[in-house]
């Protein structure tokens, strides 16, 4: 299919996927899609995006103003939410709260796999 119509414009393949190095991590951002499903607005924000953190890697210690939910779907990883410590498996869901201090940390031999999901009610706490 030379032209995207229909159905196919609806999707986002993966074999064309590319990733960002942030957060020391490997990312995918899935949402926003400003072409197809602009998740964006003036004064709320949804996102979502595939993170692999490789073996021995650590993703810093940090916070921010959105929410976020981490759904595992391969590896294990340490999270660490303001002071405390679990471990992720797959299938795990993770809540993170509004500005608290987190960070993930691959203690494992196989790539840690999850969807990031988050969002922003543009700063009321709500």
């Amino acid at each position: 299919m030379s032209e995207k119509n229909g159905v196919e414009r609806l999707v986002r393949r993966g074999a064309s996927s590319t990733y960002t190095n942030e957060y020391n991590c490997n990312i995918r951002r899935l949402f926003p899609w400003t072409e197809v499903a602009n998740t964006k607005r003036p004064l709320t924000e949804f996102g979502c995006m595939i993170v692999t953190l490789e073996p021995g890697k650590q993703v810093d210690l940090h916070d921010h103003d959105e929410e976020e939910t981490f759904i595992v779907i391969g590896g294990s990883a340490t999270l660490e939410v303001d002071g405390n410590t679990t471990e992720l498996y797959p299938t795990d869901v993770a809540y993170i709260p509004r500005a608290a201090k987190h960070s993930l940390r691959n203690v494992g031999s196989d790539p840690f796999v999850m969807v990031d999901i988050y969002w922003d009610l543009g700063g009321s706490g709500q």
